[in-house]
């Protein structure tokens, strides 16, 4: 059994006890997932633990992560206060446990209250009605009209911030309540009182991206999060436990989100191409090489198809007989007329359609120039299993921030030069 307290689970502790059965722990996993209900309200529906015994593993895990409680000493108390009509903390006592006087936590309340945006009052309330209906605390802050979203958010993000370590409880507590007067984000505040020195925003959120493409409401988003937090969750799997969105809709955003990051994508641009890829099932590889360029941003003067014949994928003569205009603006329309032809013709397959559009739109952009551009479609042609954004990352030219798995070629629709993408038909073109 694991003592390691950012990796400690209600269930685990209940087994831990002796409380809990693990295969009535899966079982009750298993209708959580299909019902979307937090797992403590199914373990006390299904008589597998009294609402007595889970609440005080949840204490305990709290006291456990805030490092106020030592593991061995809460499975001594549990097993204990499974045996006898002692509440927790007499168990606590009864073993010679005792809180230091100097001993605080993390709960979402108690930081809400020390920061000055709920009252005692409003706090006991909320915990009364948690606790009656298995709701996140935060969830129903909000809907007894003590929090709005946007200081939930706040809060909850303040409480990422203290479990990683970059800001102390006092810091935090400062922070939310500055937040709070002067209605601003947690960051900026911390960074104004001199408390928090790391980067500001350098790319769209997970949650702001899938409710700006209109993937999630901003309520579901909130619910999430504290879930998350609850459960040491990142939020990309939390929605995806709770059947908010698919795991291909959770690395389509995180592929996306990734571009933003490395300002291979704008962000408008990635909503869209997020929106458009879940509700068409195209892949975003294919997505990605139909953006558009405005002209009066245009960044270069070279056309794709002289692009492609400098860097050693074209000859002239496959120009010539794919009928491209000698005379023509370089343009995304152009580009993308030059690349039809070339595929319909048997020039170019479509890996290099794909990785050649994706190309020249950074290029027309200005985040890459011509001789960069050279070098990324050369080695392209060379890697059969790469799409260009792979290739961006083996040149480190750009920075991976999420897990790479085997299956991400194929998830993305990447193809060899043998294989096709069912969506894109040559009488398209």
């Amino acid at each position: 059994m694991t003592e390691n307290k950012t990796d400690l689970r209600i269930g685990q502790l209940l087994i831990e006890a002796q409380i809990l059965r693990a295969r009535d722990l899966n079982d009750a996993i298993k209708i959580a997932k299909i019902t979307s209900l937090p797992i403590g309200r199914i373990l006390i529906m299904s008589s597998y633990v009294g609402e007595r015994e889970f609440k005080a593993a949840v204490q305990a895990q709290s006291l456990i992560r805030d490092s106020v409680l030592p593991f061995s000493a809460a499975i001594e108390a549990l097993c204990l206060m499974a045996r006898n009509e002692m509440t927790f903390e007499e168990c606590l006592n009864e073993i010679g446990w005792a809180r230091a006087k100097d001993a605080t936590t993390n709960k979402l309340g108690e930081m809400l209250l020390d920061a000055q945006i709920i009252t005692k009052e409003q706090m006991e309330s909320a915990i009364r009605t948690s606790e009656s209906t298995g709701l996140p605390l935060g969830r129903v802050l909000v809907s007894l009209g003590a929090l709005t979203d946007e200081t939930l958010a706040t809060a909850l993000n303040a409480q990422v911030m203290v479990r990683d370590g970059k800001i102390d409880r006092d810091q935090a507590i400062r922070g939310l309540n500055a937040a709070y007067s002067r209605r601003q984000d947690l960051e900026v505040a911390l960074a104004e009182s001199g408390f928090y020195r790391g980067p500001l925003k350098t790319s769209v959120r997970l949650g702001e991206m899938l409710v700006m493409a209109k993937l999630v409401s901003a309520v579901d988003i909130m619910n999430a999060l504290e879930v998350g937090l609850m459960e040491l969750k990142p939020l990309g799997k939390t929605l995806v436990d709770l059947k908010l969105i698919s795991e291909a809709t959770l690395d389509a955003a995180l592929e996306l989100q990734e571009m933003v990051s490395n300002k291979t994508l704008d962000e408008l641009n990635a909503i869209a191409t997020l929106r458009q890829c879940v509700d068409t099932g195209t892949p975003i590889i294919e997505l990605l090489s139909q953006l558009d360029v405005p002209q009066d941003n245009f960044r270069t003067n070279v056309r794709l198809h002289d692009l492609l014949r400098v860097a050693g994928l074209l000859q002239h003569s496959d120009i010539e007989l794919s009928d491209i205009p000698n005379t023509a603006e370089a343009s995304s329309a152009d580009a993308k007329a030059s690349a039809g032809r070339l595929l319909k013709n048997g020039f170019i397959d479509q890996r290099t359609y794909f990785g050649g559009l994706r190309c020249y739109f950074l290029v027309a952009t200005g985040w890459m120039n011509i001789q960069q551009a050279i070098i990324a479609l050369n080695y392209l042609s060379n890697q059969k299993e790469s799409s260009f954004d792979d290739v961006l990352f083996e040149l480190n030219w750009t920075i991976k921030s999420r897990p790479r798995f085997a299956s991400d070629k194929r998830r993305k629709g990447i193809v060899t030069s043998e294989g096709s993408l069912s969506r894109l038909k040559l009488d398209d073109i």
